[in-house]
């Protein structure tokens, strides 16, 4: 950063004559009014303190969590099962579930652990998920985060991809939380004492195109923009709360458990998503991510283009 200045002072100092006075002041007054504003967001940001979920969503209700035997998911699961909510933890891997199930017992074994054994990389018909549905359709849900995620048929050459992989990455990574949110939105309508939550696990994949990440970046693109219109069309009945997350890197086995100064872990994210649920319908839940997506967002669109295509060019076999 020092050098870049010091280039920049150079410049300025063997050029100062050809360069219009009106456009340096112009170009000091937008990058102090940019750095300002963002500085007033991170300070706001630390300042937030945690919603208190229990009251707002009701304790004892039932938080349902897809993909929650690991990860983001399983780090949601515990954290909601200490603060008192019953769960239907949703997942393909029997044995993660037994033993997820295990681990909340012991942290509270008067809650009820309901777990449901589901490919969605099966789901592309509207009977996968009425089966789901009629298990779960006499339960209070109030919290339901679609957390599920896969790197299956999404990352790579597109033309070398086989169809089937692509169809089931999408239905993974986006089919499912649509589908999910239908099954249970209407039970959330119904509640009457406490209001329910939406949570989605979107991507900062999502702000920009990643050239060999195709199927993983549309899919978090297609689950922002419906999550904010459904925010929209609930915005009036002050009934369901929907907040989308946009992290970066999280350190789960999507990235191969990856360490880092910008990598975060399962229960940083977590930890910070409660202080913006009811507040915001996006968040990008982490200070060091959103420095990331400070940097990512100021510099030029084809220069970024240019760094994700050398950080993701597939290695030649």
């Amino acid at each position: 950063m020092i050098t870049i200045l010091n280039k920049a002072v150079n410049f300025y100092t063997k050029n100062k004559r050809r360069i219009d006075p009106h456009i340096t002041l112009l170009g000091l007054y937008l990058t102090t009014k940019f750095l300002i504003k963002k500085t007033k967001h991170i300070l706001s940001t630390l300042m937030l303190s945690q919603v208190d979920i229990v009251n707002k969503y009701g304790k004892g209700s039932y938080a349902l969590i897809t993909g929650g035997a690991g990860g983001i998911g399983k780090e949601f699961a515990i954290d909601l099962a200490k603060k008192g909510f019953n769960l239907i933890i949703v997942d393909f891997n029997q044995v993660n579930l037994e033993s997820v199930q295990q681990e909340i017992l012991k942290i509270n074994n008067n809650l009820m652990v309901k777990t449901i054994q589901l490919d969605f990389s099966q789901g592309n018909n509207p009977d996968f998920f009425k089966k789901l549905q009629q298990e779960i359709s006499n339960l209070d849900i109030s919290i339901l985060i679609n957390n599920v995620g896969t790197a299956k048929g999404a990352t790579g050459i597109f033309d070398r991809q086989p169809i089937q992989n692509i169809l089931e990455g999408f239905n993974i990574n986006f089919v499912t939380a649509i589908m999910l949110t239908h099954a249970v939105i209407n039970q959330m309508h119904l509640r009457d004492k406490y209001q329910s939550l939406i949570i989605n696990l979107s991507s900062a994949s999502s702000n920009f195109p990643l050239p060999h990440y195709f199927g993983y970046g549309a899919s978090k693109i297609g689950m922002a923009s419906f999550f904010d219109a459904l925010a929209l069309e609930n915005k009036d009945n002050n009934k369901i709360d929907i907040l989308t997350l946009k992290p970066y890197f999280v350190s789960t086995a999507l990235i191969n458990y990856r360490k880092g100064l910008f990598v975060i872990s399962p229960q940083q994210l977590v930890q910070q998503t409660w202080k913006y649920v009811g507040r915001t319908t996006e968040a990008i839940p982490n200070i060091s991510h959103q420095l990331q997506y400070y940097f990512d967002s100021s510099i030029p669109f084809w220069l970024m283009m240019k760094i994700n295509q050398f950080q993701r060019r597939p290695q030649k076999k």
